[in-house]
């Protein structure tokens, strides 16, 4: 009777990663360093909108990963963050301070399209306006009305 080998090592190898995988899924919480269980328990508090932003990168694993670390970073250095998804992906608002277009990259290139540099060109040239837009009531009423019409 010849031993095979090679099927005694696959044998041995799959032992020892049940074994393992027995022994991590029997750790405690308490053994799992605190820093990740905050990580995950920011990742589940992050706003609808910025996951749709991470959901609709254009390179789904690195932009997803990319945005989602810098939406992390991001929340320490300002006081709110708005997430966009295209063609910018936040703004940043640091209270008395700034407000920041920011675009996340990830990857060799960091190329920006052609709308990006747009939006960068129109931004440097100062072209950036606040516009307030006050809306009355009687406005708002007549819209709900045409649209119970058209239904």
């Amino acid at each position: 009777m010849q031993i095979e080998w090679w099927l005694l090592g696959i044998l041995g190898l799959l032992f020892l990663v049940a074994y393992l995988l027995g022994r991590l899924h029997g750790r405690k919480p308490s053994d799992i360093p605190t820093d990740l269980i905050d990580l995950y328990k920011g990742v589940q508090e992050l706003p609808q909108k910025v996951l749709q932003v991470i959901q609709g990168s254009i390179n789904p694993q690195k932009g997803r990963m990319a945005e989602l670390l810098t939406y992390a970073e991001l929340r320490l250095d300002y006081d709110r963050i708005i997430p966009l998804g295209w063609p910018i992906d936040f703004i940043g608002i640091k209270n008395n301070e700034r407000i920041d277009f920011i675009e996340v990259k990830s990857g060799v290139a960091h190329l920006l399209t052609d709308e990006e540099k747009h939006i960068k060109n129109l931004i440097a040239a100062g072209k950036v306006n606040f516009r307030l837009i006050k809306v009355t009531e009687d406005e708002v009423q007549r819209f709900v009305s045409a649209r119970k019409e058209e239904r």
